[in-house]
């Protein structure tokens, strides 16, 4: 939704993953400090904003949001006991975050520019399905496993419990296949994390056989830490763009929908769009057309929602469009009822007139809150339509449809936000989504930043709550055709897809 993606955006600049290389500017992660009493200071200070702030707290549909914030706070103030480093108040931070297995609720460092001082065991894997796989190696180094083995067990603990307690218990959500597509490196990877240890001995399978090697850790930092990321990741790269293909096929690339107009995908998606206007029958008329959302993070929705009224037209969305919702909740606070202010003030300061669009949606809600703080409401219930008309779908005679041929959708793991909407709203209108499990979010949304005390990190802390929404809390787009081949593989996917039965 565009207010999502507003509200956004400041939070996606400030959360921005840390260097992989430490700046020449001294850092404040540099200095001395009572890691201890920091990481008390500041998981106190985040469980009472989530407590203050975050819809779940009140949230009859989630009775065990609160006992999951308290025994979260609980672990990272045990922590905190024993913490003398940077890393373990770093860490663990990013554990009680991680434990609320929301992608909105966020941690970042105010220094983005500060990494921690990486090792490996000459080695890292990537998540083929359930397995980690060894994905790149240090070929000058005959200790370690070859390309292509399988993880079984490192030091008698399984392949799949090393996963959730390595990488699931400080990164979130990984009972999603998108959290193993994008940190399944990080299993071999070491990164001043005093809460787990670096692994001894791993035994891999390879051909049938399994094999012991133990491992010997060195530093990997700086480019080769990038380029080894970059080798065992192999994330689809794509490039705008459209396309017909041979058999009369066409292919829409959108790797991204940000709907910055400073950016470079706005000039690209405006390009897109109008070409595909102009072409509106020969997409109608073809055999089969790709929507093709590799590499795409999200944006602002209305990118995805002008290609829906190009290919199906207004009748059809209007009587196949997504179940509309039942309401949007905002948690009513002091600290949230600022954060809209803020935004308020912010575009008073740009020049937005009152009526605008985005006036009108913030001082509704400010209003809300503020009535609904003076009768101590935890709720202000907005019950208004959004920007995309989706809270009441009207009713309409079933139109013919003008698509002759399918529409593929194909997704991968990074598929989320806008991108998400994207899937939600082409499926429900007849797409066949094919590729790989998106990413998923939950049902709250609407983030704000808030410093913690130490200065050193700030988070996002999700404000308003949807009441029915199709796609369920933290469930992602499954594809009804899954591709088992590299996502990356622009060739093999391509045919793969033109060879569907249709």
């Amino acid at each position: 939704m565009i207010h999502t993606q507003l509200l956004a955006l400041g939070v996606a600049a400030l959360f921005a993953a840390p260097a992989t290389a430490q700046e020449a500017t001294p850092s404040p992660m540099t200095q001395p400090h009572d890691w201890g009493a920091l990481l008390k200071q500041d998981a106190t200070a985040a469980h009472a904003a989530i407590i203050d702030s975050h819809p779940g707290v009140q949230d009859s549909l989630n009775p065990g949001f609160r006992s999951q914030a308290d025994a979260g706070l609980a672990v990272a103030l045990e922590r905190a006991k024993t913490a003398s480093t940077a890393g373990g108040w770093w860490w663990a931070l990013r554990g009680f975050i991680a434990s609320f297995d929301d992608g909105h609720v966020q941690l970042g460092l105010t220094d983005p520019s500060w990494s921690f001082p990486t090792r490996w065991p000459g080695f890292l894997t990537a998540y083929r399905g359930d397995d980690a796989v060894v994905a790149t190696r240090d070929e000058s180094d005959a200790s370690t496993p070859p390309v292509g083995a399988r993880l079984l067990d490192c030091d008698g603990v399984s392949a799949a419990d090393l996963g959730a307690q390595r990488i699931g218990a400080f990164r979130g959500r990984w009972f999603l296949e998108a959290q193993k597509v994008s940190f399944g490196d990080w299993l071999f990877l070491s990164a001043q994390n005093p809460w787990i240890s670096e692994m001894r001995t791993c035994r891999f399978e390879t051909g049938g056989r399994a094999a012991s090697y133990d491992l010997a850790w060195r530093p990997l930092e700086g480019d080769a830490l990038r380029a080894r990321r970059t080798a065992a990741g192999r994330q689809p790269s794509i490039d705008f763009g459209f396309r017909r293909l041979p058999d009369g096929g066409y292919r829409l690339a959108m790797p991204s929908f940000d709907g910055d107009p400073s950016g470079e995908a706005f000039p690209a998606l405006t390009a897109l769009l109008a070409e595909a206007e102009a072409k509106q029958a020969e997409l109608r008329a073809a055999p089969y057309v790709m929507l093709d959302l590799r590499g795409n993070g999200g944006g602002s929705s209305h990118w995805s929602q002008h290609i829906a009224r190009t290919l199906w037209g207004d009748d059809w969305l209007s009587a196949h469009g997504e179940a509309p919702i039942q309401g949007i909740e905002w948690r009513a606070s002091q600290a949230n009822l600022d954060a809209i202010r803020a935004y308020l003030a912010e575009w008073r300061a740009a020049g937005v007139p009152e009526d605008d669009e985005r006036m009108v949606w913030g001082l509704r809600i400010e209003a809300g809150m503020v009535a609904a703080m003076a009768e101590d409401k935890p709720y202000w219930s907005d019950m208004a339509a959004p920007p995309d008309g989706s809270m009441a779908a009207p009713e309409a005679a079933d139109p013919p449809l003008l698509m002759q041929g399918p529409v593929y959708v194909i997704t991968e793991a990074g598929c989320g936000s806008a991108c998400l909407d994207a899937v939600d709203l082409w499926k429900a209108a007849g797409a066949v989504q094919v590729g790989r499990e998106t990413s998923a979010d939950t049902v709250y949304m609407d983030v704000r930043d808030q410093a913690l005390p130490s200065g050193l990190a700030r988070m996002a802390i999700p404000m308003k709550v949807w009441r029915g929404r199709a796609r369920g809390n933290n469930e992602p787009q499954t594809p009804a055709r899954l591709f088992d081949g590299d996502m990356a593989d622009d060739d093999a996917l391509m045919a793969w897809i033109a060879a569907l039965p249709r």
